[in-house]
């Protein structure tokens, strides 16, 4: 059911996937056309409505001096004025002819033409004649300044025909822009139309299969939740087989909410069955690590750390080992009994712990003989804790506890140490201090 699930579902993503695909292209196809309009034809046209604008005021001061005749070349006012409005004129054209084409070009740059691209080039090209004709018609219109003395007619025919060539550029510039224009929204247009039609057709077809997806989804989901369901009942009995066969199903408002329920169940269950588990492994392992009198760590935790701490000496670290044992401990439980010699054992931990750090580790290595890991302590150091220590022992007053005394052998890591040659060394000392008399320690 999955394969067939997941071939379906593949299916359909991948005629979404297809739809949005197609939907981003269309999109940054449509967005690029009105980039193009937005960008060039209408900063365009707004350039053109300003050349109009010039060759309006253009064709006011040529009706003037048309009118004027050969009295223009006497009325130095007026020609004066006529110069000045000429080259208000050139300049204002030249200029805005230099903004067409410099917004031509940026959007070819960059790559904002995606329709017409040769109408675009001609326009330039158009252009370009435009200012050539403006540079015919300034040097016609000095000509003119400069023919007072041949006559008006003559040079203003000159004049007038230049002027005529240069309007009828413009206004064939005008128009082929309109032209492109009209083009440019007619192909967003049809794009758009083609956009919807196959979005539509993809839409449609990603409909029909979602709805065939969906009715065999839940067909298929029924009847594998039922298969669960009894599959998970099966797995109540085998969790307690003791119990009642017949588990009661529980009752939802729909399929998964009852399968919901049933996996709450059994994951309650099998929790606790793991909680149990744990504390059972929990207490082997104490039992397999802890002293079961004393509550701290074994000889077998012993060898573990031992080797441990070696190991970290090697790289660097430093550590210092205290070896002891109860002073004439065999006469206590002859004299007081077992019983109490567990008693004595018990005290003499609780007054260890007292005093020992949380990085220090006691072990009980013998009957009555114990272990001290120190880390990252040096021999003065570990001397005075066992002086401490031994303080601690001898001063204890506790009900059903005798008075009881230890010795201790206090030695350090040392290179090249291995576990036979530290543990030697320090069980040496251990009964040098015992020889000495007891109840005292000896370093080295």
């Amino acid at each position: 059911m999955t394969r067939k699930i997941s071939s379906l579902s593949f299916i359909l993503l991948s005629f979404l996937f297809v739809v949005i695909l197609y939907s981003v292209y269309q999109s940054q196809s449509i967005y690029k056309k009105m980039q193009e309009v937005a960008e060039i034809d209408i900063p365009l046209s707004e350039i053109i409505a300003n050349i109009e604008i010039s060759q309006l005021k253009q064709h006011l001061q040529m009706e003037t001096i048309r009118l004027k005749g050969d009295a223009f070349f006497t009325n130095k006012a007026v020609q004066s004025s006529s110069v000045k409005g000429f080259d208000e004129f050139s300049h204002h054209l030249s200029l805005q002819l230099d903004k067409a084409v410099s917004i031509l070009h940026q959007g070819m740059k960059f790559g904002s033409i995606r329709i017409g691209v040769a109408e675009h080039q001609s326009l330039i090209q158009q252009i370009n004649k435009l200012h050539s004709h403006r540079l015919s018609f300034e040097n016609v219109f000095s000509q003119f300044i400069a023919s007072e003395r041949t006559g008006f007619k003559l040079s203003w025919e000159a004049l007038e025909k230049q002027y005529n060539l240069l309007d009828d550029e413009a206004n064939d510039l005008l128009v082929n822009i309109d032209q492109l224009t009209v083009k440019v929204a007619a192909t967003v247009e049809q794009q758009e139309r083609n956009f919807m039609i196959m979005n539509a057709v993809l839409g449609l077809s990603a409909f029909v299969i979602g709805g065939y997806l969906t009715l065999y989804t839940i067909l298929s989901f029924r009847r594998k939740v039922g298969s669960l369901r009894g599959q998970i009942e099966t797995l109540h009995r085998s969790i307690s087989p003791d119990e009642d066969s017949h588990i009661a199903r529980h009752q939802g408002s729909d399929e998964l909410d009852e399968l919901e329920k049933d996996l709450k169940l059994l994951m309650g269950r099998l929790f606790l069955e793991k909680e149990n588990r744990d504390e059972v492994e929990t207490q082997l392992l104490e039992l397999a690590t802890r002293d079961k009198l004393t509550g701290v760590f074994n000889r077998h935790k012993w060898d573990e750390h031992i080797k441990d701490e070696l190991a970290l000496a090697n790289r660097g670290h430093h550590f210092s080992l205290i070896l002891l044992d109860v002073d004439h401990f065999k006469k206590i439980n002859d004299t007081h009994g077992h019983d109490v010699g567990d008693i004595v054992l018990k005290s003499l931990v609780r007054a260890l712990k007292r005093r020992l750090r949380e990085t220090d580790v006691l072990f009980r290595v013998g009957g009555e003989e114990f272990a001290i890991l120190l880390r990252d302590t040096h021999l003065g150091d570990a001397g005075k804790l066992a002086e401490q220590l031994r303080k601690n022992v001898e001063s204890i007053n506790e009900d059903k506890v005798p008075p009881f005394t230890i010795s201790l052998g206090v030695t350090e890591y040392q290179d090249s140490d291995d576990q036979q040659r530290i543990v030697k060394r320090a069980d040496v000392l251990l009964y040098e201090a015992k020889d000495a008399g007891r109840n005292q320690f000896r370093a080295g």
